[in-house]
C-alpha cells in the first residue's frame, strides 16, 4: 500500500496554491531487506541472501568502473553517466572536462511507472480535517521520498523511466 500526503504548493505561477500528493515512504534498512526475502517463500538463508547482496553490489561496482552496464533482469540496465562542462572544439575536450559521475538506473518492465501504477493501491497516511484553508503541508516541507521534479508536482517519478542517482 503505498501512502500519501496532501501538500499545499507554495511555488509561484499556476501551482501556486494548489493541493498536490505525494509519497509517504519508510526506508528498509539492507538487514530487514534480507529478513524479508528470507521469509519470503525463500530457499536461501538471511547468510546467503546477504552474502548474495553484498558480492552484487561488489561485482556491479567493479564493471560500472569498468565501462560495463549491468541488467538486473526486471528491475532494469544500471549504467554510468558522465556530467561535464563544454568546450569549443573536440580537441579542447579532455577528461578534465568530466565534473561528476551518474549512476543512470533504466527501468526494467515490472518497475517501470505505468506498470506500477497499475498495481498500486494508495491510501492516505494522515486525514485532512477539513478546518480552514490547511489539509496538510505546504511544498517547502519535506518528506523521505518526495520530489517536486523541478516543478512538477506530481511526485517526481519520471515518466521517461530513468532514475539518477549522484556517485
Amino acid at each position: 500500500m503505498i501512502r500519501y500526503k496532501k501538500y499545499k504548493s507554495n511555488q509561484t505561477g499556476v501551482t501556486k496554491n494548489k493541493w498536490y500528493g505525494r509519497a509517504v515512504t519508510e526506508l528498509m534498512e539492507f538487514e530487514e531487506f534480507v529478513k524479508h526475502m528470507a521469509n519470503h517463500h525463500c530457499v536461501f538463508g538471511e547468510s546467503t541472501i546477504r552474502g548474495v547482496l553484498i558480492e552484487m553490489q561488489i561485482c556491479m561496482r567493479e564493471l560500472l568502473l569498468e565501462g560495463k552496464a549491468v541488467r538486473l533482469d526486471d528491475l532494469g540496465i544500471f549504467r554510468i553517466g558522465l556530467e561535464t562542462s563544454a568546450a569549443t572544439t573536440a580537441k579542447e575536450f579532455t577528461a578534465d572536462n568530466i565534473k561528476a559521475v551518474r549512476l543512470n538506473l533504466y527501468l526494467g518492465k515490472r518497475f517501470r511507472a505505468a506498470d506500477l501504477y497499475k498495481d498500486a493501491k494508495f491510501r492516505e497516511a494522515g486525514k485532512y480535517d477539513g478546518g480552514g484553508d490547511d489539509g496538510g503541508e505546504t511544498a517547502g516541507t519535506h518528506d523521505e521520498g518526495s520530489n517536486t521534479n523541478g516543478g512538477n508536482m506530481s511526485d517526481g517519478d519520471s515518466t521517461d523511466d530513468s532514475a539518477n542517482v549522484d556517485l
